[in-house]
């Protein structure tokens, strides 16, 4: 994710002992995510982010608490594979299938896609695909799909001479403003500042 313009933005880096920790010691991977929300891991930004600006040695103990929680929640809601208590996580898509999905999905990046010809792609019904392929990303087929316009639109503004407008097209945008719209809301950032950071 590339992040530019006016923004105010708090990063937080934890080591894998951290996340190990909080996790009786086993290793853990994160989910990727863009875009999640969490209302008590941003409390615990915010309040970590308070603690360093107006940093005094006797702080370090309530950052180090503060930094035990934030992984405890990261490996609480955010691990990679993580079951739901009390749900039987569906099964997802063959490896075979999602190569196929995908495969699709990057052909016909430009155009509407609809959710019926990525069940056509991986031989299933609307509803199966729709439930296994939620099961294999944690997103649903559009997000996924709105995902990789993003990431294409992001790697030709860096790296092409196409005007803004052109790439939005090519990226199955219907204009320039959709593509800023969605863009800001989803990466905190326009096209435009892609393109001068790029």
């Amino acid at each position: 994710m590339e992040l530019g313009g006016g923004l105010d933005t708090v990063h937080a880096y934890l080591t894998d002992e951290a996340l190990r920790e909080a996790n009786d010691g086993r290793p853990v991977e994160l989910r990727e995510e863009l875009g999640a929300k969490d209302p008590l891991v941003e409390q615990l930004m915010l309040a970590l982010h308070g603690v360093v600006r107006r940093w005094e040695p006797p702080a370090r103990t309530y950052a180090d608490h503060l930094t035990g929680m934030l992984a405890a929640q990261l490996v609480h809601r955010h691990r990679a594979g993580r079951e739901r208590p009390g749900r039987r996580t569906p099964s997802g898509l063959s490896s075979r299938r999602m190569t196929r999905v995908r495969e699709l999905m990057e052909r016909r990046l430009a155009e509407p896609l609809p959710v019926a010809d990525l069940a056509a792609a991986a031989s299933l019904s609307v509803s199966q695909f729709t439930r296994q392929f939620k099961a294999s990303t944690g997103e649903s087929p559009h997000q996924y799909l709105l995902r990789l316009r993003l990431q294409r639109a992001c790697r030709l503004l860096r790296t092409g001479n196409s005007s803004i407008g052109e790439v939005a097209v090519s990226c199955g945008f219907s204009h320039r403003e959709h593509l800023t719209r969605v863009m800001r809301a989803r990466l905190g950032t326009t096209p435009a500042a892609v393109r001068r950071a790029g």
